[in-house]
């Protein structure tokens, strides 16, 4: 992505933007951390907090009158924060803890004509930012309407404080000042820029329009003059005099600077906000109230009513994606990250992992207040690593080796219904379901051909998702060719998957292709007689991710599972907020544990057993430990009568070994054609136990690779001999990645003990 692209990412993400308290605050004062710090009792901390934004704490801390209370979110809920109380406590408990620093002087002298809150915050930002500010007034003290406060609300004491941090930044007072024309035009000579608080302008007459200054700039109509502060509708406003006073001396500072007086100023003073904050689910708790009013929060009482602060910031995709959570990111940070990682020219790439991690699944895009398609940003990078030669082989090899094995002879075929030279509709259950469920593929072939007249093709193969995934954009489009003429040449048939991977596939790369899924197949026609038992108890159902745009088959899945007599429970995320379930975006390939947590955290939406009708999903949260079943296993029973519940996930050899002999059993029980494509290094038997073969599934190394192993090494006599155990070890590399496998003779086979693999050239490698 170019540069403007990845701002226009940047300015979608939210999570950055201002809470609505700070945003309702003329001053912008950070209230979250303010609040978290009280919370846990850090006082020094939540002073730390005002210090750094709030001219004069000890004053406005007293007595500010809390504009932010009205924009509270906590409100929704029950009642808005006691911001102003808390400010209160903590500037009456804690002294100042830093001063913000002061620039080196840089010219420039600046006349303040008043003593109010306005010109006091005038002077001493100007002083700040490194410009001499003087303050003139007619007055003995400097205060002005603050002076008119009881004691007992605003000590005498927080005055001198105010005094002294002025003169701590080199602010110059003049008292007893008589504020005439003469006066005034005198001063403007003398300045470079002169700020007049209202309220004192007013009081004394002087003969200039500042009644009614620019809301924006604060500008009087005559050059380099400025005023602000007074009062608002008859009514003194603590906090507006303080915006007063910040607003005009950043003015004064472009002025100086002969720069715009207007430009990007639009968030200035009390702003609207894009934040957006989920309140459903906040449990109620009402204001804490001082029990003594007149004094106040004790610090228990205080540290209870900063907990009712409930942090607001967005986060929703945060909230349920694994994938955002393992790396701590929100999408603005993790698109300048995948921005970053695609700039380096020589370097480490550390977000690689990250890229590939994603499961591509677009849940978080589906609960963004903006859309904000991670998805699409993580798949461009990865088409971007693949077609610049910087993507990691390792990341996405197994998963396109699976998807050469179901493309290959091995699986792949395509077959009108017996007898019929021409179909209608042509079965495709995809490679995955094939593996899980091979009689389950069977009998729902069966019964489509007595179900659907017209004739009902069979075709087995890969639908391409795994290249599409992984950013193989060549590979991907070779495969979607090879599809779509042997769909040609089947007679264009209306394509029924059992799959919502493959039906997501062909629906947004073959738009023209006539497509139904199996459920609303199944829905329309005869159920088969013999089923399995219906379970008593309710069941969840568990959503694909790739049904998330498809609510037809996903009504369809249901009115079905009504039809069955099942009875159905709702958790909160299916439907278009399914989460995935680690398969997706080859997520369980590229970051395992990932993957494993990710299923886990799926599995464990309901307490009830699930039912799915994607066999990823089922079999990934079945090997979580999820009781799960797929629908068709109540449909098309297996002949052994176990709760289908309990149906261990298969592994990767396995499903290897499925899709072949469904293949060979299929062709010879309905075509009559035999098909023994066996290679020799297949009638090596192996003895795994099951901890060895969970092993194995881990590190993605298949029985057919172990069997390629022992046969180079029984053929050859390459082996290394372990004296002690007697057991051989002997490395084969077929084509990238070099397999090394522990092993010793049995009676009837070979016995595993042990399997790893890697992608380095060793010297002396065993061959």
């Amino acid at each position: 992505m170019d540069q403007q692209q990845l701002r226009n990412f940047e300015a979608r993400c939210i999570q950055e933007e201002q809470p609505f308290c700070t945003a309702a605050c003329p001053i912008h004062i950070d209230v979250r951390p303010f609040m978290a710090c009280i919370a846990k009792g850090d006082m020094r901390g939540a002073r730390r907090v005002l210090d750094r934004t709030m001219p004069f704490a000890d004053i406005v801390g007293r007595i500010c009158d809390q504009s932010c209370r009205t924009a509270c979110k906590r409100r929704e809920i029950d009642s808005p924060l006691a911001i102003g109380s808390l400010e209160r406590y903590c500037v009456s408990t804690v002294p100042a803890v830093i001063k913000p620093p002061k620039l080196p002087g840089k010219g420039g002298s600046v006349a303040v004509i008043g003593s109010g809150l306005s010109a006091m915050t005038a002077a001493l930002d100007l002083a700040r930012k490194g410009r001499n500010s003087l303050i003139l007034t007619c007055d003995e003290a400097i205060g002005g309407t603050l002076r008119t406060y009881a004691e007992e609300l605003l000590p005498a004491q927080a005055l001198a404080t105010a005094v002294e941090t002025l003169d701590f930044y080199g602010v110059s007072i003049q008292f007893g000042c008589s504020l005439t024309n003469e006066f005034f035009q005198t001063i403007r000579q003398d300045h470079d820029a002169v700020f007049l608080d209202r309220d004192c302008a007013d009081l004394h007459g002087l003969a200039v329009d500042c009644a009614h200054p620019d809301p924006f700039t604060l500008g009087i109509g005559r050059e380099g003059c400025f005023a602000g502060g007074g009062c608002l509708e008859n009514s003194y406003s603590v906090i507006k005099q303080v915006e007063d006073g910040r607003r005009a001396a950043l003015t004064i500072e472009r002025y100086l600077q002969q720069v715009s007086l207007t430009a990007q100023r639009e968030r200035e003073g009390a702003c609207p906000t894009r934040m957006y904050t989920v309140t459903t689910g906040i449990q109620s708790q009402q204001e804490v109230l001082p029990a003594d009013q007149q004094a106040g929060f004790t610090a228990a009482e205080a540290v209870q009513e900063a907990a009712r602060c409930i942090q607001c910031q967005c986060m929703e995709c945060v909230k349920e994606c694994t994938f955002l959570q393992e790396f701590h990111d929100y999408p603005k940070q993790l698109v300048r990250k995948i921005y970053n990682n695609e700039a380096i020219v020589q370097g480490t790439r550390s977000a690689n992992r990250m890229i590939n991690s994603c499961s591509l699944c677009g849940q978080c895009q589906v609960v963004c207040p903006n859309d904000i398609p991670v998805a699409d940003v993580c798949l461009a990078s990865r088409r971007s690593m693949v077609e610049k030669s910087t993507m990691p082989p390792s990341a996405h090899d197994f998963p396109l080796q699976d998807m050469e094995f179901s493309q290959s002879d091995f699986f792949a075929m395509t077959r009108h219904q017996p007898g019929s030279d021409s179909s209608r509709f042509l079965f495709y259950p995809g490679c995955q379901l094939a593996g899980s469920a091979p009689q389950a593929v069977e009998q729902t072939y069966l019964h489509l051909t007595q179900q659907l007249s017209g004739g009902v093709g069979l075709m087995f193969g890969c639908c391409g998702i795994p290249a599409h995934w992984a950013g193989r954009q060549e590979l991907f489009a070779k495969t979607m060719q090879d599809f779509l003429f042997e769909i040609e040449e089947m007679g264009n048939p209306i394509i029924i998957t059992a799959c919502s991977s493959c039906y997501s596939i062909f629906k947004e790369f073959a738009p023209n292709l006539s497509l139904r899924s199996l459920w609303q197949i199944l829905e329309d026609i005869d159920l088969p007689e013999q089923r399995g038992l219906i379970p008593q108890q309710p069941m969840a159902i568990y959503d694909p991710c790739t049904a998330r745009h498809e609510p037809e088959i996903r009504d369809s899945v249901r009115r079905l599972t009504k039809k069955l007599g099942f009875s159905i429970e709702e958790h909160p995320l299916s439907g278009k907020l399914a989460d995935c379930c680690g398969y997706g975006g080859l997520m369980q390939f590229a970051n395992p544990e990932l993957g494993g947590k990710t299923a886990r955290k799926k599995g464990q939406r309901s307490v009830h057993d699930g039912l799915a009708y994607c066999s990823m999903c089922r079999d990934n949260l079945a090997s979580s430990g999820k009781r799960i079943a797929h629908l068709l296993d109540y449909l098309f029973p297996a002949a052994d009568p176990e709760d289908p519940a309990l149906r261990r996930n298969p592994g990767f050899s396995r499903r290897h070994e499925n899709r072949a002999r469904l293949k060979q059993r299929l062709l010879t029980t309905l075509w009559h054609e035999e098909s023994d494509m066996t290679p020799e290094y297949k009638k090596i038997e192996l003895f795994i136990t099951p901890l060895i073969m969970e092993l194995l599934n881990s590190r993605h190394i298949l029985e057919d690779d172990i069997q390629k192993v022992i046969f180079q090494a029984e053929q050859t006599g390459r082996r290394l001999v372990d004296p002690e155990s007697g057991h051989f070890l002997a490395s084969y590399k077929p084509v990238r990645v070099t397999y090394w496998v522990e092993y010793e003779p049995g009676m009837q086979g070979f016995i595993i003990h042990n399997a790893y693999s890697h992608r380095m050239s060793l010297p002396g490698d065993v061959k």
